[in-house]
């Protein structure tokens, strides 16, 4: 496919082309950034009516595709598929050198160990047979060497992979006294004196009573001070009123642009100039509220250095120069969080793109370009966590 956008847009272009594809011929085609994978057993004239068809879903989409069809090896991602013999093995791009971490490096001590571990469970999975595995792993294993990793890569059958049955782990009986630093005596070790003279070797249930099967773990009593905050708080948050969030702090609700709902934020919106001849739409995004986006706006309107700062201001200053009238209609389009540091996405950067790739008639004014853009979001949430080293 030859794409040059990022990762998020390539994700976004993925889904809708699959959206389209899937009702034709279901789970027999794959899509991964930009390569694809398709498997059919069919008759040749057959073969090159779908190859047509796929052509022309990705031309109607403004995108170009090449198609390698009657392969008997294909190379997809990191896996080599040997179709006529019906066997698999790892695979690495010509001139590729795998790199590791090496062990010297100030990573965490088992970050560094599960490395060796990892990568020989997936050379493993990706290899059908033990000899196909031994063909195609001395490149890892020099790289693992180079990288000072002590671990010799081997393949394991399937019944070593298997998870072991455990060994039958005994019932415990937990004791939890209470625990105060008043407390002179040392609890566990009177306990389980107690225990063994109570339950002698020899007794009948010595075997279920024993330092094996009896533990001890302490619970801190409260003082009355904890207890009494404990209580006070409780009952003071019950009667104090959750805070409200007025959405719109505009003098006159009536002049709000976005009728009351003006200080949202983590909005895709749409912004509408009807003209005498003409309408035009621009979709962008705010992470802070949209009042403060729309200032930002008004403020490339009017002053002229602020022109060329988004498509919809270049617009705007084309209409004044050429003295049109014109009205601009905003709206909220959706509502996605932005930058996440558990998932390492950004929603929000991911629904405006979508927007402006499968709705291009409501974003005529939006250009190629900014689906290349990268994310601001997520710098802004590094340096905003960063924390520095005293």
């Amino acid at each position: 496919m030859g794409s040059y956008d990022g990762a998020e847009c390539c994700e976004i272009v993925v889904a809708y082309l699959l959206s389209q594809l899937e009702p034709l011929y279901g789970n027999s085609i794959g899509l991964y950034r930009d390569d694809g994978l398709a498997v059919f057993n069919e008759p040749l004239r057959k073969i090159e009516q779908i190859k047509k068809n796929i052509c022309d879903i990705f031309n109607k989409n403004g995108l170009r595709i090449t198609i390698e069809a009657n392969k008997r090896v294909v190379n997809f991602l990191d896996v080599t598929l040997e179709l006529q013999r019906g066997t698999y093995k790892p695979y690495l791009k010509p001139g590729n050198t795998p790199l590791y971490v090496n062990t010297k490096s100030n990573h965490p001590p088992n970050v560094i160990r599960t490395i060796p571990k990892g990568i020989n469970h997936r050379l493993f999975s990706i290899s059908s047979n033990e000899n196909e595995f031994k063909k195609s792993i001395q490149q890892y294993q020099n790289a693992l060497n180079d990288s000072g990793h002590d671990y010799i890569l081997k393949y394991k059958s399937k019944e070593e992979t298997k998870r072991k049955h455990r060994v039958r782990q005994r019932n415990i009986t937990w004791f939890n006294p209470p625990f105060d630093l008043r407390v002179k005596n040392n609890v566990g070790r009177q306990f389980l004196k107690i225990v063994t003279k109570s339950f002698p070797e020899g007794r009948t249930l010595q075997k279920i009573f024993n330092k094996n099967t009896l533990k001890l773990s302490y619970s801190c009593m409260p003082n009355m001070k904890s207890i009494v905050d404990a209580h006070n708080k409780k009952i003071m948050k019950a009667q104090m009123p959750a805070p409200e969030t007025n959405p719109c702090n505009c003098r006159n609700e009536n002049d709000c642009p976005l009728d009351g709902k003006c200080r949202t934020a983590n909005v895709v919106y749409q912004a509408t100039v009807k003209s005498n001849d003409r309408e035009e739409t621009y979709v962008g995004l705010t992470e802070n509220t949209f009042k403060l986006r729309l200032a930002n706006h008004q403020q490339s309107f009017t002053k002229e250095k602020y022109r060329n700062q988004t498509e919809l201001s270049k617009y705007v200053w084309t209409l004044k120069n050429s003295n049109t009238d014109f009205k601009i209609h905003w709206k909220i389009l959706a509502h996605a969080p932005s930058y996440s540091n558990v998932s390492k996405r950004c929603n929000l950067c991911m629904m405006e793109k979508f927007y402006i790739i499968c709705y291009p008639e409501i974003a005529s004014l939006n250009q190629r370009s900014e689906l290349v853009s990268t994310c601001r979001h997520a710098s802004k949430f590094k340096l905003t966590n960063f924390t520095g080293i005293t």
